[in-house]
């Protein structure tokens, strides 16, 4: 087995259960890839995880302990996490990456069968000893891979395929009594958005009959189906026609009626304010627009673009939050809007507000201490 040494003073944060080891870090680092030890300056064991040196991200421990990584460890990992999601019914966020103890593994589950992310080259390297345990664990009748951009930038040339099993051309979720079905192809591409399920139950508790509501990269729209269903009216904006469709068919199962525009939300959004359109709630949820150090200026430059036209369009006192902190903003009652300014995108975002992590979205995992 491999073997990494940390830099003097550098193992406090691998004690506190950071499992993310950067390769400037290591003051002993292999050429070598594959499953490692990770050790303190002083020699101190502190983990194991999979070694990718050419990495920014070299190191990612899977535990704090010298254990090994075997179909057993992950079998009794993936347990946990179902335990954690027993009430949360049958379609769920099953595997949330390093929140459940998994490095590049996302799972979601869709009844009896899972979609399968798969983000890092380690997480891909290790899948003989994972998937059996996945199987076993989940008693799931099939699983679908599904390719991502995090597996193309980390070097991985996956494509669409069977695990196991054999995946339905939909996928019937129901959520609240809202019945979405999802194509498959929009399924590999883009999911369900499963995390989000307690941030539309708090959206829809704060929607009030007859206010006007935006919904902006609705994808299936989850939450302007929400709010419909309050007696708001509701526009749902997306450039994808598939996402858009399951909307519509799911609209007219619930008996409610949604607005649709189709394109790119900043054009969208600039013509609704050349409209003179106003919107007392706006849900502004984009997809990941960083995904490494160099997205950044233009993620800045698109979310403050975003922003600016979102709060043009919110009637004056019009409300806007950021869920999971549930606080509150006003667009005070002068015709000049504030200006926006962007915060650091992150992988997911809520009402008109500053991105919010996954990580702490109310009902995921709370990122608990990892076993060993």
């Amino acid at each position: 087995m491999l073997r990494a040494v940390l830099k003097p003073g550098k193992e406090k944060k691998v004690k506190n259960f950071y499992p993310t080891v950067y390769a400037d870090e290591l003051a002993e680092l292999p050429d070598e890839e594959g499953v490692a030890r990770l050790f303190s300056a002083e020699g101190e064991p502190l983990g194991v995880g999979y070694l990718e040196p050419k990495a920014r991200a070299a190191l990612r421990l899977y535990r704090f302990d010298l254990g090994p990584l075997d179909p057993d460890f992950f079998r009794t990992r993936i347990e946990a996490a179902a335990r954690r999601r027993a009430g949360l019914g049958p379609h769920h966020r099953l595997i949330h990456a390093e929140a459940d103890g998994f490095p590049g593994l996302v799972v979601d589950r869709f009844d009896r069968a899972l979609l399968v992310q798969v983000r890092t080259r380690g997480a891909w390297a290790l899948k003989d000893r994972w998937l059996p345990a996945l199987r076993s664990a989940t008693g799931a009748s099939a699983a679908l891979l599904v390719p991502t951009e995090y597996a193309r930038r980390a070097g991985l040339e996956l494509k669409p395929r069977a695990l196991w099993g054999e995946v339905p051309e939909r996928l019937v979720v129901e959520e609240d009594g809202i019945v979405f079905e999802i194509p498959l192809a929009l399924a590999q591409t883009k999911g369900f958005y499963l995390d989000q399920r307690e941030n539309r139950r708090l959206f829809e508790a704060e929607v009030r009959p007859g206010e006007a509501v935006l919904d902006v990269y609705s994808h299936v729209g989850g939450f302007a189906l929400r709010a419909a269903r309050k007696g708001a009216r509701a526009l749902a904006v997306d450039r994808d026609l598939a996402a858009l469709g399951v909307l519509d068919r799911a609209a007219q199962k619930l008996g409610v009626s949604v607005d649709v525009r189709s394109g790119d939300a900043p054009a969208v959004l600039a013509a609704l304010v050349a409209e003179g359109r106003r919107f007392h709630r706006i849900v502004l949820d984009p997809p990941a627009l960083a995904k490494s150090p160099r997205d950044l200026p233009r993620a800045k430059r698109l979310f403050a673009e975003l922003l600016g036209h979102a709060f043009r369009l919110l009637e004056p006192g019009g409300g806007s939050g950021s869920p999971p902190a549930a606080t509150t903003s006003r667009r005070p009652t002068s015709s000049r809007p504030p200006a926006a300014r962007a915060p650091t995108p992150g992988p997911a975002s809520g009402w008109c507000g500053s991105p919010t992590s996954p990580r702490t979205t109310p009902g995921s995992p709370r990122c608990p201490r990892p076993s060993t």
